[in-house]
């Protein structure tokens, strides 16, 4: 994103060879091309609804890579399997298990310790112009 910050023409293009790459693969899947017809309206509303929220889950996501970097991207995909599971218990009815929370649980804890860490480190790269990483690493003239 620091080479080519137009992140709603990332996002497109990554949709668009998605979309190209999957075609094959779902023609191979499923040959029977009677089956790809979306026939109630229902299903047809969600397949739009479905590519409207990715679309804009993609365009945040991208967003998010320019301002904060890939770290912050990548510590999300966890934590949205943990919101899932909540939203669909709380909105659906669906059961908890104990695993389930103890799993949202750690996900939680490595997330919060995750953005502690990043906090951290951008402390100390503000004070020094060092990574953190050389700043123990230094040697000393004997």
């Amino acid at each position: 994103m620091k080479v080519y910050p137009a992140e709603f023409n990332v996002v497109f293009l990554c949709n668009l060879f998605g979309t190209i790459v999957s075609v094959p693969v779902c023609l191979i899947a499923e040959p029977n091309l009677s089956s790809w017809i979306l026939r109630p309206r229902i299903a047809v509303a969600a397949v739009i609804y479905s590519g409207f929220i990715s679309s804009i889950i993609s365009v945040v996501m991208t967003w998010g890579l320019h301002l904060k970097g890939p770290v912050y991207i990548a510590i999300f995909k966890p934590l949205a399997i943990a919101i899932a599971a909540s939203m669909s218990a709380l909105f659906l009815g669906d059961a908890l298990h104990l695993g389930s929370v103890i799993g949202a649980v750690v996900i939680s804890l490595g997330f919060y310790a995750v953005i502690w860490g990043k906090a951290k480190e951008e402390v100390i790269l503000v004070n020094d112009d060092q990574s953190p990483l050389l700043q123990s690493c230094k040697v000393e003239n004997m």
